[in-house]
């Protein structure tokens, strides 16, 4: 049995405010933690921001000590606890980051009462963090999924709006995160070019996508027919009609409930979110699209980050391999061979 969080009260409390489904403010009992999240805030994306402040609410209930008296063994508790409660080892260890890139910061804020990260301790000799001393749990190589072309024509077909039908393109075609997707504004959109500047990416670095003209034609029917002049003072593209967020723009939430909603009614439960753009970014590297333009494309940054869609699909190795293989000229190498003149 899972077991369960701390009965202890607290030492850093959390008080995380919404207006619109979205947060505006997070404020805790620790100076210091709140000085951390304000510099995220101010240096970082708003979904790390937010991440970070939630993964570090789950660590101080689980570890009810101030920030000062926490300790590796303290880490270690969390990482047991976390993996009794059945959560995964990218979910632990995306925990622990936080932890860690608080305490980096925590360092420089005042050496005298933070000397050592806890998570990370440093190698002073040399100025690197030695893997075998962190906690971070080791994860095998992240394969993304791909959808089928059965797949995508099943799912599409049973979305009932085009503002569903929108959005999923977005993620698939324009290979969009769910979050960017959601945060799309009017003003963000140039209807000329076919292109949408996403200025709340990951990493904070804003960016130019763009969309083809199938996925511009839903997006203008969504608009002419389903939003129409409805909500004129909301300025983000994406809103939801109907309950209790009414008028307010879509959340990560609501999308991510939508997709599974329907994906459970057309008999696909392996189906989540973020598939469509693992589909997308995996047909771009098969189309022969240049790597750096696909990195800029989808906001990645390592020159490695599009290695993992390479192996995705061994046919496609295969074609590739046999490609180039046209392009040698061989004959002069098997002649002896098939004329017998070779050496014995």
């Amino acid at each position: 049995m899972a077991s369960e969080m701390s009965s202890v009260e607290p030492v850093v409390r959390f008080t995380i405010t919404r207006e619109s489904g979205r947060v505006v403010d997070i404020c805790t009992t620790s100076p210091v933690v709140d000085h951390f999240l304000d510099l995220v805030r101010m240096s970082r994306a708003y979904n790390t921001w937010v991440n970070y402040a939630y993964d570090l609410k789950t660590f101080f209930w689980v570890i009810p000590k101030p920030p000062e008296a926490i300790t590796r063994a303290d880490c270690v508790v969390f990482m047991k606890q976390q993996h009794q409660n059945g959560c995964s080892d990218a979910t632990i260890n995306r925990r622990l980051a936080a932890v860690s890139s608080l305490f980096s910061e925590l360092l420089i804020l005042d050496p005298t009462r933070f000397r050592q990260n806890p998570v990370r301790p440093l190698q002073h000799q040399r100025g690197q963090y030695p893997r075998s001393q962190t906690l971070y749990r080791k994860q095998a190589q992240h394969i993304p999924d791909v959808l089928s072309d059965h797949d995508l024509r099943t799912f599409s077909s049973v979305l009932p709006t085009w503002r569903d039908r929108t959005i999923v393109l977005l993620m698939w075609i324009s290979c969009l995160r769910i979050s960017e997707v959601v945060a799309i504004r009017f003003q963000d959109i140039e209807c000329s070019r076919r292109s949408i500047r996403i200025s709340t990416a990951k990493g904070n670095s804003a960016r130019v996508v763009f969309m083809n003209s199938f996925t511009l034609t839903t997006l203008n029917r969504y608009l002419d027919k389903e939003r129409k002049d409805l909500f004129p003072d909301v300025d983000h593209i994406f809103v939801a009609f109907k309950g209790k967020a009414c008028g307010n723009p879509l959340s990560v939430n609501a999308v991510q409930k939508m997709i599974k909603y329907y994906a459970e009614k057309c008999h696909l439960p392996h189906l989540h979110a973020h598939l469509f753009r693992h589909t997308g970014i995996t047909q771009l590297v098969q189309g022969g699209m240049p790597e750096p333009a696909i990195r800029d494309l989808v906001g990645h940054r390592s020159p490695n980050s599009l290695t993992p869609y390479l192996h995705l699909c061994n046919e496609f190795v295969e074609a590739e391999f046999e490609q180039a293989q046209a392009a040698l000229d061989l004959a002069a190498c098997s002649e002896p061979l098939f004329s017998g003149g070779g050496e014995s």
